[in-house]
């Protein structure tokens, strides 16, 4: 044996011993966490059983997310579909008004606020339903797959969805367009139902509550459907240039 080798191991030891004693914590109990090797889940091999089962949930999930999210658009779709119904619903009311009241512009003066207060809950109705639109459309595009991964695939699926969500808000712009021939329409009739009042009923006409209720709904009636406007237009896709006419 070589001079000097017996320390060499001693000195070992010694180092070894000092490594325990300082792998332990303040109370004094060894820091097994330190001695024990970092553990990392085994990949299932391709063809696998394992494997098999993985690639079936994950192809489960997808579908389950997209079955949740046909579901919802089709939701927004049918609330969407019901403040349209209420649209019509005013615009065929008011050809009945024009006959049944041209002569008494007092009950037409009540009768439009009530068209306007209709209305109204139709654009509260539809602009709810746009809302959730927006917000799944929001969802949609961050979720996205990553373009540097899959550049062609990730450019496809953001077209379709991007012209998707486009259609959505043309076909919004088109019930904008429609509430306000609508209420143009109201008033159209308000100020010939004002101009017959000041002309046969007694008093300040143009100033009863009659008209005032129905001026006031008309008034809410285009403040609602501005915020509406603003809402379709802050929910077009990211990115994308198309111009919305009102």
């Amino acid at each position: 044996m070589e001079a000097g080798r017996p320390m060499v191991t001693v000195t070992r030891q010694a180092g070894a011993m000092a490594l325990i004693a300082y792998a332990k914590n303040a109370k004094g109990e060894p820091a097994i966490a330190l001695a024990k090797p970092v553990s990392t889940a085994a990949t299932p091999a391709p063809n696998s059983p394992e494997a098999k089962k993985a690639a079936e949930a994950a192809e489960a999930l997808a579908k389950l997310k997209k079955e949740m999210r046909l579901g919802k658009k089709n939701a927004i779709g049918d609330a969407k579909g019901r403040a349209k119904a209420k649209l019509q619903q005013v615009m065929e009311r008011l050809k009945l008004l024009k006959k049944i009241y041209a002569n008494d512009p007092k009950a037409m003066a009540k009768a439009l606020a009530a068209a306007a207060k209709e209305l109204k809950a139709a654009v509260k109705d539809y602009g709810k339903a746009a809302k959730e639109a927006g917000e799944l459309y929001a969802q949609d595009f961050a979720s996205l797959p990553d373009a540097t991964t899959d550049p062609e695939g990730a450019a496809a699926q953001r077209k379709q969805l991007e012209d998707e969500a486009k259609m959505e808000a043309w076909g919004d712009m088109d019930f904008l367009k429609e509430v306000r021939s609508t209420s143009q329409a109201l008033k159209d009739e308000l100020q010939t139902a004002k101009t017959k009042g000041i002309l046969t009923q007694p008093g300040k006409f143009e100033r009863s509550d009659e008209v005032k209720e129905a001026e006031d709904g008309l008034k809410e009636l285009d403040e609602m459907t501005e915020d509406l406007d603003q809402q379709v237009r802050r929910d077009m896709p990211p990115g994308s240039l198309m111009t919305l006419a009102a």
